[in-house]
């Protein structure tokens, strides 16, 4: 459940908006609050808190506290949504789905880039809990490892807060909601397309911190042993989805010295992150399949589906 002082504090501010306690009056004493809205008066101190923060009232010692501006501070029909990045175009038009199809609904859209950074997803995790947002939507920071925000995804939850997954939830946490590609059989399909073309020797690039490359991975070596054809180690490669400093995974020169050695004897190359650069003299094929349907649509859906029933199903949306 949401903690007693934010609800509080959202009530109190409610009452701020419709004039029952009007601009330059003086909010009823602690005790007084505490009476009127059944609490203890150390949820009224930390409402009031949260109030001075917002610039709502002001706190002054000995006068109490008076109404100094009126702001619709609440974040209920507000989502946020959180992705590593939201500059490709992939992204992008995820974004662009999510935001068309919930703004129709009369939701506000709060939306920002976690970097690949576990700190950053953190912080705007942490801000929700001190809120009351209408929901989370949410691609995990390096959704292959296990996660160090587990425990605020767990708390958010626990809150009966509307979290839907973007491709993968964090190991541990129950009763989620995932939308999902189906990974695997992109990586499936797009290996049989280069063996019907009549390459038999298959290489490829994927991201070691990823859970939709690794699942991407299976599928096109599945496709390839499949097929009876050899898999060669040495022409696969994996990277970070973001380096580290003083690690260059991701940098062109690394990617070419690699692609040099690997097509000595593989035929064509997969590579499953279209944001890593690459020479054009390397046979590299990215993913040519589609999505059967629009997936920022199929989430923002399924957290709409969320805030009415209580609860939605993951799904996985297959490619063609």
């Amino acid at each position: 459940m949401i903690p007693k002082y934010i609800v509080l504090k959202e009530k109190i501010n409610e009452d701020i908006l419709s004039d029952i306690y009007p601009l330059d009056s003086k909010l009823p004493t602690e005790v007084e609050l505490a009476e009127k809205y059944n609490v203890s008066r150390s949820t009224v101190r930390q409402a009031l808190e949260l109030l001075v923060n917002d610039g709502i009232i002001s706190k002054r010692w000995g006068s109490g506290n008076t109404v100094i501006s009126k702001s619709d501070s609440s974040k209920k029909k507000t989502v946020m949504i959180l992705m590593p990045e939201m500059k490709s175009p992939h992204s992008q038009t995820i974004l662009e789905d999510l935001t068309s199809t919930l703004v129709k609904e009369g939701y506000t859209i709060e939306s920002h880039e976690t970097l690949q950074q576990y700190s950053l997803e953190r912080e705007h995790l942490s801000t929700m809990l001190s809120d009351i947002y209408s929901g989370l939507i949410i691609a995990p920071v390096c959704s292959a490892r296990p996660s160090t925000n587990s425990d605020l995804l767990r708390l958010l939850l626990k809150r009966q807060i509307p979290v839907i997954f973007l491709e993968s939830a964090p190991a541990g946490l129950y009763n989620t909601t995932v939308v999902a590609s189906d990974n695997y059989g992109r990586g499936y399909q797009m290996a049989r397309r280069f063996i019907n073309s009549g390459r038999k020797r298959l290489g490829g690039i994927f991201i070691h911190d990823s859970a939709t490359s690794i699942a991407t991975f299976s599928g096109y070596v599945d496709a390839i042993r499949d097929a009876g054809l050899t898999i060669c180690d040495s022409c696969f490669l994996w990277c970070n989805s973001v380096d580290p400093h003083g690690i260059n995974t991701r940098n062109v020169t690394f990617i070419n010295k690699f692609l040099k050695h690997a097509c000595e004897e593989a035929e064509i190359i997969y590579l499953d992150d279209d944001t890593i650069g690459t020479e054009w003299l390397f046979p590299v094929k990215t993913n040519q399949l589609e999505l059967s349907k629009p997936i920022g649509k199929e989430v923002a859906k399924k957290l709409i589906e969320t805030k009415k029933n209580g609860n939605a199903s993951s799904i996985t949306i297959p490619y063609h």
